[in-house]
C-alpha cells in the first residue's frame, strides 16, 4: 500500500456475516501499538508482532501500515474470520509480511508464533452470563468468554501473550475502565508488569470509559498514568466530533464511521 492510499484504511475491509463488527477499539489499539513500537524504536527495525483473536485483521493491519518493518502474525480460531483477514491483507498489499493462522488462544499455540517483540489483543470483555446473549455464535464469543474457564477471557489472553513474548516484550491491550481490577490481576498472574495506562474518555470532564494498557514481560509493575485522551469535542450538531488530539493519535478515526458499516466494540463514545 502506498502513502497515497493509506488514508483510506480502514474502509472496505471484509467482515463475515454474523461476526462482531470491528470499530473504534481496534483502530485505537492499532494506533497505541504503533506508538509503542516507535517509542521503543522497534518500528525502524525488523520486529515480530502478533495479535491474539485477530478477527478480520483490522488492528494488526493498522500496526503493519504504521510499522513497515514489522512481521505480523494474527491468531484467530474462527476460519471465516481468518479467511477474511487474509483477503484484507491481500487487498492492502500486506500479505507478504502479515499472515493469519487458525489458532485458539486457550489451546497450545503453534511454535511459529513464539518469540514475539509485541503482542496485542482486544479480548472479550464480558463475563459468562452477563448481558444479553447474541444470536450469532461468532459475535457472542467476541463479547463474552463463555468457552473459557471461569468465564473470564483476561487470564487466558494474558497467559497466551506471556507464552509468545520474548523477555521484555510488550503486551498492548484495550479494556473497559470498569475491568481494571480484573486485567491487573490477569497481568500479574501471567508475569506481565503493567507499565503504562492511557485513559480514553468521550468528552472533556467525563470519566474514562476505556483504557489502553502497556505491559512488559518480566518487568515490575510500575505503571505510569498518562493524561486522558479526549475523543470528542462538545457541541457538534451532526457526525463524529473527533478532537485534534484524538485525530493526531489515531488519524483513522476520521474514516471510522464509514468503515464497512462497523459498530464500535463497546463504543467508547
Amino acid at each position: 500500500m502506498t502513502e497515497a492510499t493509506l488514508p483510506h484504511y480502514p474502509r472496505g475491509l471484509v467482515q463475515p456475516q454474523g461476526a462482531y463488527r470491528f470499530g473504534l477499539e481496534a483502530l485505537l489499539l492499532a494506533a497505541f501499538a504503533a506508538w509503542v513500537l516507535r517509542e521503543r524504536r522497534s518500528a525502524k527495525r525488523e520486529c515480530a508482532v502478533a495479535e491474539l483473536g485477530s478477527g478480520c485483521g483490522a488492528a494488526l493491519l493498522g500496526v503493519a501500515l504504521r510499522a513497515p518493518t514489522a512481521e505480523c502474525l494474527g491468531l484467530e480460531r474462527e476460519p471465516a474470520l481468518v479467511a477474511a483477514a487474509r483477503a484484507n491483507a491481500e487487498a492492502l498489499g500486506l500479505s507478504g509480511r502479515v499472515r493469519f493462522i487458525d489458532a485458539d488462544v486457550a489451546a497450545p499455540l503453534p511454535q511459529e508464533a513464539a518469540r514475539q517483540d509485541m503482542v496485542l489483543a482486544n479480548p472479550p470483555w464480558g463475563l459468562e452470563g452477563s448481558g444479553r446473549p447474541s444470536p450469532s455464535g461468532m459475535r457472542e464469543q467476541a463479547l463474552r468468554a463463555e468457552t473459557t474457564p471461569g468465564g473470564d477471557a483476561f487470564p487466558i489472553f494474558c497467559a497466551a501473550a506471556a507464552r509468545l513474548l520474548r523477555h521484555k516484550g510488550a503486551f498492548c491491550c484495550i479494556v473497559p475502565a470498569s475491568a481494571l481490577t480484573r486485567i491487573c490481576s490477569a497481568l500479574e498472574g501471567a508475569g506481565l508488569g503493567l507499565r503504562r495506562v492511557l485513559p480514553l474518555r468521550p468528552h472533556s470532564g467525563d470519566a474514562a470509559t476505556r483504557l489502553l494498557l502497556l505491559a512488559q514481560k518480566g518487568a515490575t509493575a510500575e505503571p505510569v498514568l498518562c493524561s486522558p485522551l479526549t475523543l470528542h469535542g462538545r457541541g457538534a450538531t451532526s457526525g463524529p466530533s473527533w478532537t485534534r488530539a484524538a485525530l493526531s493519535f489515531c488519524p483513522w478515526l476520521a474514516q471510522e464511521s464509514s468503515a464497512s458499516g462497523s459498530t464500535p466494540h463497546g463504543d467508547a463514545s
